[in-house]
């Protein structure tokens, strides 16, 4: 086949780097003290075919999101919601059993 093995082959993304690792390890962290992970990782793997869009639909809404966030970590954020790999690490952390708090006030059957 020669020429053609890699004529509609689509570049796989680039595993994040560690510091893209510590931002959504942040992003996780805040989701999951609202109590939200289960509902936020449903949500981002149901949304996985318009990440792109989202993106794109961040840069549209700059002016009013740069209000919240600060340019660069806005920027950070579109670049990782572009990033298949990120994505998934996100929903991975998400998913991640925290420790359980065991309750001292309900008694134990013998």
């Amino acid at each position: 086949m020669g020429i053609w093995d890699n004529a509609f082959k689509i570049p796989e993304p680039p595993e994040p780097s560690p510091a893209e690792r510590q931002l959504l390890k942040e992003l996780a962290v805040k989701i999951r003290a609202r109590g939200m992970a289960a509902i936020a990782a449903f949500t981002v793997e149901s949304t996985a075919p318009v990440h792109g869009l989202g993106a794109q639909g961040l840069q549209m809404l700059e002016p009013l999101v740069g209000v919240f966030f600060s340019k660069a970590k806005l920027q950070e954020y579109k670049a990782l919601l572009e990033n298949r790999k990120a994505v998934a690490y996100l929903v991975e952390l998400l998913n991640e059993e925290s420790p359980a708090k065991e309750d001292t006030d309900v008694k134990k059957r013998p």
